[in-house]
């Protein structure tokens, strides 16, 4: 029986470590952080979680680019209050100085350039 109780220990510890990368999955592979399930439901409805988890920009630079979704990209607005947690979380998380992805070139993206819509 305690051989039982030792497998069922160590199955379950198994799964248990698992968890984090699962959870993660399940918000687009979006860090966990305060504001994580409100970037992921306004952003996620529109594109993939993989462009914000790729990016890497200032405070400054994440608040034009809410400013610019809803401008030219028709996203809702966001309340006062939803918009502070939303641009805290991708400040906090993705930063200039973090690295974005697997094969980053180091080149940021110019948000002065905007590409023209026909």
């Amino acid at each position: 029986m305690q051989i039982l109780r030792s497998i069922f220990a160590l199955s379950l510890l198994g799964a248990l470590q698992g968890l984090p990368a699962v959870l993660a999955q399940e918000f687009g592979g979006l860090p966990p952080g305060e504001g994580r399930m409100e970037v992921f439901a306004w952003c996620s409805s529109c594109h993939s979680a993989r462009i914000i988890i790729q990016q890497g920009l200032t405070r400054e630079d994440w608040d034009e680019t809410l400013v610019w979704m809803v401008e030219e990209q028709d996203m809702q607005e966001p309340d006062p209050v939803m918009r502070k947690k939303i641009l805290n979380y991708l400040a906090e998380q993705f930063p200039p100085e973090r690295p974005h992805f697997i094969g980053d070139t180091g080149i940021k993206p110019d948000l002065n350039k905007r590409m023209e819509h026909n």
